[in-house]
């Protein structure tokens, strides 16, 4: 298909993912994202599809073990296809279409490229996360040594989903957009407690401000205290309500985290009656899996981490 790869060292070229999120962004009705981020997380390399006329087809960088894992020995690789990326950003929505020609060619070339350089750098292996439903992985030979999560649906519609019986009431509330500065300040400890990493009250208020422009609902779990205790937002995307993330402090156990979905999946059918279906997704957390299947949704697609042997 005459696709170049090309490399960058992050190292020598420390704007080169601010130009590529500029292509990528270019054209769309929202600006390019704040892409600070610590030392820690930034790439060693990155690998660049594109094709024979310059046009960007899709990204991929390659961390270090040590960004990821002290006992680790496998360079991770995380990779973006512009195509589909671009299709997320306008509809809201993670296309679940089957992959083009040359999407999955360009997974490849990425995945391809991403290992030659792991293993220039003297490493044994090269992991991703995935499901591989356009088979790239079983093209180049790498094996699931272990499932992180996966998407939780609603077996039902909306319409028709009954509250499953013995769940908790729990308290919650409803978050508006600007939140107020003190709810700020409570959801950046939530945030915090949850990924390690510090929030302040501006980086709490961007996670609500960055979603894409389409209706929303935003629910807390609160403490007997008032304190919040975990949170969700459901996206709603023509007929489907989307959470990418339970945030789930250790205040909130199963039950409760069961009982907040059920008041979700309650008011999307109350406030947003277009919504038929609820899909969560469940990023390696137990209790959050086991709440899912307590409040009546079911696995639609598990992720795997795929290692690569170089």
């Amino acid at each position: 298909m005459g696709i170049t790869v090309e490399y960058v060292a992050y190292q020598d070229d420390t704007d080169a993912e601010v130009r590529l999120y500029e292509e990528l962004y270019a054209g769309l009705p929202m600006p390019v994202p704040d892409l600070g981020r610590a030392a820690a997380d930034r790439p060693a390399w990155i690998v660049v599809a594109r094709r024979p006329d310059g046009r960007l087809l899709g990204w991929a960088e390659v961390h270090p073990p040590a960004a990821r894992d002290d006992t680790a020995d496998a360079a991770d690789v995380q990779w973006l296809l512009v195509s589909r990326e671009r299709e997320r950003l306008t509809t809201g929505v993670h296309a679940r279409r089957s992959p083009t020609a040359e999407e999955r060619e360009t997974a490849a070339r990425l995945l391809r490229g991403a290992a030659r350089r792991a293993a220039a750098g003297g490493l044994p292996a090269l992991e991703w996360t995935g499901t591989d439903g356009d088979g790239v992985a079983a093209d180049l030979g790498a094996g699931a040594t272990e499932e992180p999560g996966g998407r939780w649906t609603t077996p039902v519609s909306l319409a028709g989903w009954q509250r499953p019986a013995g769940l908790p009431q729990v308290t919650v509330r409803q978050v508006t957009v600007p939140a107020p500065a003190g709810l700020l300040a409570e959801h950046a400890r939530l945030y915090s407690e949850v990924t390690g990493r510090p929030y302040t009250p501006r980086d709490a208020a961007e996670v609500l401000r960055d979603l894409p422009p389409l209706p929303h609902l935003t629910l807390d779990l609160l403490t007997p205290a008032g304190r919040t205790a975990a949170q969700v937002t459901a996206v709603i995307a023509g007929t489907e309500a989307l959470v990418d993330v339970v945030f789930r402090g250790a205040a909130a156990d199963g039950p409760a985290v069961a009982g907040l979905i059920a008041e979700l999946a309650a008011r999307l059918r109350r406030d947003h009656p277009r919504a038929a279906l609820l899909e969560v997704q469940e990023h390696g957390d137990p209790v959050t899996a086991e709440a899912l299947a307590a409040a009546g949704l079911r696995p639609a697609e598990r992720w795997y981490r795929y290692r690569l042997e170089l």
